[in-house]
């Protein structure tokens, strides 16, 4: 399972350019980082909304992902995102959770925090899991 997570992980050329880390991943939880850059601003100067959005799908990517058989596919049907508070500074890291499922289908929470473990964004999302021989 851990090498298959790895893969997956190391298969995400876009997160990969965002500068997106995966610190953990098993089934049903993920937790990845994003050191904030200045690439990553928007011209207000807080973190883009684009940018926290992928920091939160990657880790309902690799949470949904992790819990596939060899060869399934859990891929996005909804994701719902509130920004809370600006991201400004350091690290940001989002946690996903699954907090449902029922068939095919799986409900996530994701959150993203600052340093001071303050919420800047929360995510609702739903995956369906594709079996491999579907």
């Amino acid at each position: 399972m851990r090498e298959a997570v790895e893969q997956f992980a190391k298969a995400n050329a876009f997160a990969e350019l965002c500068g997106i880390e995966v610190l953990e991943a098993r089934p049903e939880y993920a937790k990845v980082r994003l050191m904030v850059e200045d690439r990553h601003r928007n011209p207000f100067g807080t973190v883009s909304a684009g940018a926290l959005f992928m920091l939160a799908e990657t880790a309902f990517g690799m949470a949904l992902n992790a819990e596939m058989e060899p060869g399934g596919q859990g891929v996005a049907v909804n994701v719902t995102i509130s920004f809370l508070r600006p991201g400004m500074e350091g690290a940001l890291t989002a946690t996903a959770n699954k907090v449902a499922s029922g068939g095919p289908l799986a409900s996530y929470e994701v959150k993203v925090r600052n340093e001071d473990g303050e919420v800047v964004a929360h995510v609702q999302a739903m995956g369906y899991r594709k079996r491999p021989d579907a």
